[in-house]
C-alpha cells in the first residue's frame, strides 16, 4: 500500500474552515475542555459549502471518553457503541444561526475502526470519502488520523474489488463500494444515486486511488482488477450481507441512544427521518422522556411506516 502517496492526496483536500465552522468547533472544544484531538468535518454540508440551510457534521476525536463527558454512565456507553452523538447551536457573529451534529469517538477507536479488525463499515466506509481534517492538536495525531483514512481506503477497495469479474470504471467501482456501505445503515434517504453522485463530484480523486490500488487504465478508460475465486467472490458478498444485518441493529441502538443525550433529542431524530422520508409518527410523553424504555415501540412503528428504506 503506497500510504505516503494517499496521504498526500487527503492532504490536497483540506480546506480553509469558514467563520461559523470554526465557531462551532470552538464551542465544542470548550465544551469538552482538553480533550478533542481534531475534528473531521464531512456530510452535506461540506459538499454545499456555505449553505446556512445544512447542519455542519463532524466527528470528534478525543483522548479519553471518562474525562470527555460528565456522565460516567455515557462514557461508558460511547466506550461500549461509538460514537457517541450530541447536538449543538451556535450563534455566529452576523447573527445567523448554525446547527450541528458531532460524533464522539476516540482516536484509537477510530484508527481501529478503519481497519480490516472493524468488522462494520460505518468508520471506514464513511472517511473513505473526501473530508476535511480541522484543528489537529499536533502534526503526530495529523498523521495518525490521516494514516487512518489511508487505510480505510485500501480496506473498502478490497472489500469491493471482488464484486466485479470484468473491467470496471473508477465511478462505478468506488460507487459500488460506498452503497454497500450506505446499505449497512439506517438511511432514510435512497442511496442508489447518492453514492455515484459522490464519486462523480471527485472523480479526479477516485481516478488517481484507482492507479494506485490498480495500476494504469486501459485505453478504454476502465481499470483490471485483481482475478478472484469463486470462492473469494461468494465470501464478499455474505460478508455484505451479514455487515447489513448487524449494522442496521447498531444503527438503531446508536440512534435512540442520541435521542436522550440532549434536550428534545427525540423530536429531532423524528424530525430529521421526516425531512428525508416524509415519515412521521406521534409521540406520547412518556416516550419522550424515556426513549430508550420505549424505543422497540418506536422503532417498529417507523419500520411499519418505511421511514427506513
Amino acid at each position: 500500500m503506497d500510504t505516503k502517496t494517499i496521504i498526500k492526496i487527503l492532504d490536497a483536500e483540506q480546506l480553509k474552515p469558514t467563520a461559523n465552522v470554526t465557531a462551532m468547533c470552538d464551542k465544542i472544544k470548550a465544551r469538552h475542555a482538553g480533550r478533542v484531538q481534531a475534528f473531521l468535518y464531512y456530510g452535506s454540508s461540506l459538499r454545499a459549502m456555505n449553505d446556512p440551510d445544512k447542519m455542519l457534521d463532524f466527528y470528534v476525536l478525543v483522548d479519553n471518553y471518562r474525562k470527555t463527558h460528565k456522565n460516567p454512565v455515557r462514557a461508558f456507553l460511547n466506550w461500549t457503541i461509538p460514537p457517541a452523538v450530541y447536538y449543538l447551536e451556535n450563534e455566529n457573529e452576523d447573527g445567523t444561526l448554525s446547527t450541528c451534529k458531532y460524533s464522539v469517538i476516540s482516536l484509537p477507536a477510530f484508527e481501529h475502526k478503519c481497519t480490516g479488525r472493524a468488522f462494520l463499515s460505518m468508520v471506514w466506509g464513511r472517511f473513505s470519502q473526501p473530508c476535511v481534517l480541522l484543528f489537529a492538536v499536533n502534526k503526530s495525531t495529523h498523521t495518525r488520523i490521516q494514516t487512518a483514512r489511508a487505510r480505510a481506503i485500501t480496506h473498502i477497495a478490497r472489500q469491493t474489488s471482488p464484486l466485479f469479474k470484468d473491467p470496471i470504471s473508477a465511478t462505478k467501482f468506488w460507487a459500488r463500494g460506498f452503497l454497500e456501505s450506505y446499505k449497512t445503515e439506517l438511511r432514510p434517504e435512497s442511496s442508489d444515486t447518492r453514492s455515484e453522485e459522490i464519486v462523480t463530484k471527485y472523480q479526479d480523486r477516485y481516478d488517481a486511488l484507482m492507479v494506485l490500488l490498480f495500476g494504469a487504465p486501459d485505453k478504454t478508460g476502465l481499470y483490471t482488477l485483481p482475478s478472484a475465486s469463486g470462492l473469494s467472490i461468494l465470501a464478499c458478498k455474505w460478508t455484505w450481507f451479514w455487515r447489513r444485518v448487524f449494522g442496521k441493529i447498531q444503527a438503531a441502538v446508536r440512534i435512540l441512544n442520541t435521542a436522550t443525550t440532549f434536550d428534545g433529542g427525540l423530536d429531532y431524530a423524528l424530525h430529521k427521518l421526516k425531512s428525508h422520508s416524509g415519515v412521521t409518527i406521534e409521540v406520547t410523553k412518556s416516550q419522550r422522556r424515556h426513549p430508550v424504555l420505549w424505543s422497540p415501540v418506536l422503532a417498529y412503528k417507523l419500520y411499519k411506516r418505511g421511514a427506513f428504506r
